[in-house]
Order: C-alpha cells, then structure tokens, then sequence
C-alpha cells in the first residue's frame, strides 16, 4: 500500500494516484480534466506505460505537467519502470538506490529497475503534514511512498509504518531522455501485459505487473520488380518515350519553406546525404537537442504520404487534420493525410499538404 503525506493546501497540491499496476504523481497546474483522463486511463485492465504518456504528451511539448510515473512491472523480480518530469523525482530503495530527476530536459526521463524494495515519488514543494495510506484512488499530495524507503528529515514521514518488501540487489538500467510519449494511439511498438521481456533501447522493469520490452519494427525487404520472366528480348531494341513527369502532389512545409514530396525528404538537425541517397536532406535547428541528427523522413508510397520515424531519440508527434494526436517511435511508419502536424520538439514543427 501506498502512503502519502496530506499537504497544507490541498486544493494547491498535486495529484497522487494509485491504480493496480501504475502510481503517478502529477503537478498541479496539469488541471483536474487532465488528471481525470489519467486516471481513466491507469484503471484500463490492458494499459501500458506509453499509453499514459500518450495523454500526457497530448496536451503539447511546451504545457507538459511536473509528474512523476512508476509501472509495476513483475512481481516476483520486483521490477519497475518509471518516467519522471520537471522538478518531481522518482527514487527506488533497496540496498542500493537509484535516483531519477526530469530537471533540465524539455520532456521527461525514462527509466527502469529490478529488485525494487520502495519506491518514494516527490513534487519539488513541501511534502505537507500527517501521513496517510492510499490502497487504489486519487488524493492531493505532492509526495508518494510504498515499501522500505530511507528515511527523510520530513518526521511525518518518518512516523509512517513501513511495509516490509522483499530486499535484493538492485539492478539499475540505462536510463534515456525520451522527448515525448504516444498522445490518443502509440503508432510503433508498444509493450502489453505478460509479455516476454525482449531487447529494447530502454530495459523494463516494475513491482506490479508484467510487460514485455518494445520489439523492433521487422525489416521490409526490398522487391525486385525488374525482373521479367519468360520473356524474350526483341530483335531490335524498343524506344521508349519517356513519361513526362508529373508535378508533386504533396509538400512538405518546415517553417516558411515547403519543399515538394517529389522525392523522400530526410528531416533532422544534421541529417547527411551520404546515408539517405535520392532523397532530400533538410536540416533543422534545435538547440537542445531535442531533435535528432537523423530524426524523421516523409516519402510517397502508393499515392499515400508515409511518414516514418529513423531512429529518433524522441520520437514525433503526430496530429491529424482532426487534432488527434499520436506518436511515431522506434522505427515505426504511419500513413498520413494532407492536413497532418508533425512536432519534433524544441519548436520544430511541420505540416503535410496538398500540393497547390
């Protein structure tokens, strides 16, 4: 069971949630609408971790709330996964232990870690008076704390019962800063329940329910379509009159510029020619860094514009012309029509149109 310390001014203090598998701690200035749909979401039998930051995320890169986010993972490994953003931190006890911040990075952090024996979730603002145990439900709070935790100067904190967990050495993975999370629908992997853990960029981890590692996108082979079988060459060579060509049908606008889609276009911060033959390279400034150096490209596949994600860091936001916000990650492509948003972070944005 979680416990929570109440704060002075409720009315002004975070959101502290618990579900079966999820505890998230969030800012207040995220809004009781934005809690709410959290919370729905937590209490999904089938949700995952990017779903919750999927809504997060919704909300725009530069409104994105102070939280807190910890996945229960696996019980018997006592694993974790967890994100943190802003000023609110994340710290996993045990015989050793691990620390998260989100201070100093425009999205959130990620991370995870096994053998997990309490788990303190914290706002940057005073913790608040009494201590008081949160079984499943929302309460005001700026802190959170489940399991065997280390003590803190707060007294109120310390006079709280500590449940006994399960103690071993913890094994603290790669942690990666992560520029958004998936808005209504992930586009790209995502992990779901009981799955075997598989390889990943990020390593999982949790204390309450199982999910496996987000799988890579499979290799599209490419077909050979020059190959003509049963077919014999003709005595005297055929002329071909070249097909005119036709005017793109679709741009791309980064900023003032549109660049037409009669080719692939490669964005990022320091994309190279030399690795994207045959297509156009546009290089875009983001001076945290939050784009990547190959960070997306967008090509024209069966008269459908295709967007697809190169590796990025971050990965991209994707808002359709109805505003329904998706994230494209990990490698993943996502048909597009005209009218569609793309926010790369760091204020870089570009949208796909028709072409006039």
């Amino acid at each position: 069971m979680f416990r929570y310390p109440t704060p002075d001014d409720a009315p002004g203090a975070g959101f502290a949630m618990v579900a079966d598998r999820f505890a998230l701690l969030l800012g207040p200035e995220a809004g009781d609408d934005l809690a709410s749909a959290l919370w729905g979401a937590m209490t999904v039998p089938d949700a995952v971790f990017e779903d919750l930051l999927s809504i997060i995320a919704a909300v725009g890169i530069g409104r994105l709330p102070d939280f807190a986010l910890v996945e229960l993972v696996d019980v018997p490994s006592s694993s974790v996964a967890v994100a943190v953003r802003g000023g609110a931190t994340i710290d996993l006890h045990g015989p050793q232990r691990s620390s998260y911040s989100g201070g100093g990075v425009g999205t959130w952090v990620e991370g995870s870690a096994q053998r997990v024996g309490g788990i303190s979730l914290g706002l940057d603002v005073a913790a608040g008076g009494g201590v008081l145990p949160l079984g499943r439900g929302v309460a005001r709070a700026n802190a959170l704390q489940w399991g065997e935790t280390d003590p803190t100067p707060d007294a109120a904190l310390d006079a709280a019962p500590r449940a006994a967990a399960p103690l071993a050495d913890i094994d603290p993975l790669e942690t990666v800063t992560i520029d958004r999370g998936s808005l209504d629908d992930a586009v790209g992997p995502r992990r779901r329940g009981n799955t075997a853990p598989a390889a990943a960029p990020r390593a999982e981890a949790s204390g309450a329910a199982s999910l496996g590692a987000a799988s890579p996108q499979p290799e599209t082979a490419e077909i050979d379509d020059s190959t003509v079988l049963g077919a014999r060459r003709p005595a005297t060579p055929a002329v071909t009159v070249p097909e005119a060509p036709r005017p793109p049908r679709y741009v791309l606008r980064v900023g003032d510029v549109e660049h037409p889609l009669d080719q692939p276009v490669v964005l990022g911060r320091s994309p190279r020619a030399g690795q994207h033959p045959g297509a156009r390279i546009v290089a875009v400034a983001s001076p945290r860094k939050e784009v990547s150096g190959t960070h997306l490209e967008v090509s024209i596949a069966d008269d459908h514009m295709v967007v697809r994600d190169l590796g990025s860091t971050n990965g991209t936001v994707l808002r359709d012309p109805a505003g329904v916000a998706s994230l494209l990650r990990g490698g993943a492509s996502a048909r597009v029509e005209p009218g569609t948003r793309l926010d790369l972070g760091d204020g870089v944005t570009a949208e796909l149109t028709s072409a006039p």
